[in-house]
């Protein structure tokens, strides 16, 4: 952590679009210039939030969910689990000199925008959930102390289920502040706000802060509150929290594509992975039925390695989820069963996301004749012998399995299905998505990420020896 001390001593990041249009800059360019204003340095602190949300780590997630499979040089040997602390360096820089010390200087200088304000809380905890997520025990009361210096001790580690909590209050606090905080002629004019995920819009945010509450209550597995969240989460697409990119222009590509397109091309793919089995309607084992056809949305899905797909998933213009309607959907479905114990309101609740699916709009077309199909499914359909449960399992378990399976789906290139399969594992290993391990000297999927290794070098309150990859979390044991 004392790199990033040293960040925060000596320089302040400025996030650069027109910047000319609203500072004054010193004539002497080696001079540190003053941001006058927190909006200015909020566009930099979301776009680090994007490509923790679907960088390296998310993809390397895939690896280890059966999504996606390494073939050469380092995916490679992330794919064999061969995974290093350095290999987490990345994403942590960017979790902390990223984003959490952008908002505490955004903080410093505008405390009285409270829309702005807001709006750093919510990308914080998204970022901070995904990093506690990912990592367990790390640091974050003390992460940044107010002083910084050298000097300054190493940061102890908070708990997991502290850093939970936090986050949950730090929500909390958001949602006023984005309701009746105030703002900047920026954040008042979509056409200039720095906001690249929702153009300044207060309700978008605020709903976003309700299914993020919602991901973080299920990831703890406390349903019931997760229940009473996500009815005020995201509800419709237009409100899906996206990262959405210009096209093929250098670091401002689609994530995906940038890195298909780059020197590593060719070093991952799609191709005989579980993900691609599952959705093939050839494929007697897959999830398609009567009711299901996943032709379109597995070629939209299809990454080859090569980034040879203008319109799909890896696409140089296709806009990335971080925080999506559907994730709201599957959350509320799979809580109403869990809570209420309602299979036939779970249904209901997976229904709208099918209807959604079905209208077209959930995904782009690869070809015009691509077909697709999700029509709704009846409660029979789960019961002993129906097209969801040919092994006839309790009808409770045969809807929240394929709850569960949407989840896999829809999350693809997320977090989502690494998160659901370590969540599932001690409790509900018979309704996960069977995806098979990578090699046969282990027994369970890898259940985080190591600790990088700047911190390992520079923090004396990091463990050791490490937890491995194949330790939970504490949430999750």
């Amino acid at each position: 952590m004392k790199t990033i001390y040293k960040l925060i001593v000596c320089c302040i990041v400025i996030t650069m679009f027109s910047c000319e249009d609203y500072l004054d800059v010193n004539e002497n360019p080696n001079q540190l210039v003053e941001v006058p204003s927190g909006d200015l340095l909020l566009k930099g602190t979301l776009l680090a939030n994007a490509q923790v949300q679907q960088g390296q780590l998310a993809r390397t997630s895939m690896y280890y969910t059966g999504g996606l499979i390494g073939l050469n040089l380092v995916q490679q040997t992330l794919y064999n689990y061969d995974y290093t602390p350095g290999d987490s360096d990345a994403t942590w820089e960017l979790i902390y000199n990223g984003i959490l010390v952008q908002n505490k200087e955004i903080r410093r200088i505008s405390p009285e925008i409270g829309f702005l304000q807001g709006m750093i809380d919510v990308n914080e905890a998204l970022a901070m959930g995904t990093g506690t997520s990912l990592f367990g025990d790390i640091p974050y009361s003390k992460a940044l102390p107010d002083n910084p210096s050298l000097e300054s001790p190493d940061p102890d580690l908070d708990l997991q289920a502290d850093i939970y909590t936090s986050l949950q209050t730090l929500l909390d606090n958001a949602i006023p502040k984005l309701t009746n905080g105030a703002t900047t002629l920026l954040l008042n004019d979509p056409e200039k706000t720095p906001d690249i995920f929702y153009l300044s819009d207060r309700q978008a945010w605020i709903a976003a802060a309700y299914t993020l509450k919602a991901r973080y209550y299920l990831q703890t597995k406390q349903y019931d509150l997760a229940l009473n969240n996500v009815v005020n989460g995201i509800n419709s697409a237009s409100g899906t929290m996206a990262y959405k990119p210009i096209g093929s222009v250098d670091t401002n590509s689609n994530i995906l594509f940038n890195f298909v397109n780059s020197s590593r091309a060719g070093d991952m793919t799609g191709d005989n992975a579980f993900y691609r089995d599952l959705m093939d309607p050839s494929n007697s084992s897959s999830r398609n039925n009567a009711k299901t056809d996943e032709t379109a949305r597995r070629n939209y899905s299809y990454i080859s390695g090569d980034g040879n797909q203008e319109n799909g998933i890896d696409g140089p213009s296709t806009p990335m989820k971080l925080v999506s309607y559907e994730e709201n959907l599957l959350i509320w479905a799979e809580c109403i069963l869990r809570v209420n114990s309602d299979n036939q309101a779970a249904i209901d609740k997976l229904n709208e996301l099918r209807a959604y699916l079905d209208s077209g709009n959930a995904f782009n077309l690869i070809d015009a004749a691509d077909t697709f199909n999700y029509d709704p499914y009846v409660l029979a359909d789960f019961q002993a012998g129906g097209i969801e449960n040919s092994d006839n399992i309790a009808v409770d378990r045969a809807i929240l399995r394929e709850i569960i399976e949407e989840r896999y789906v829809t999350g693809f290139s997320t977090y989502m299905p690494f998160n659901d399969a370590r969540r599932l594992l001690k409790s509900d290993s018979d309704v996960m998505v069977p995806f098979p391990l990578n090699n046969t000297t282990t027994t369970i999927n890898p259940q985080r990420f190591l600790y990088p290794q700047d911190e390992l070098d520079s923090n004396e309150n990091i463990p050791r020896p490490i937890p491995d990859l194949f330790t939970p979390t504490a949430v999750n044991q």
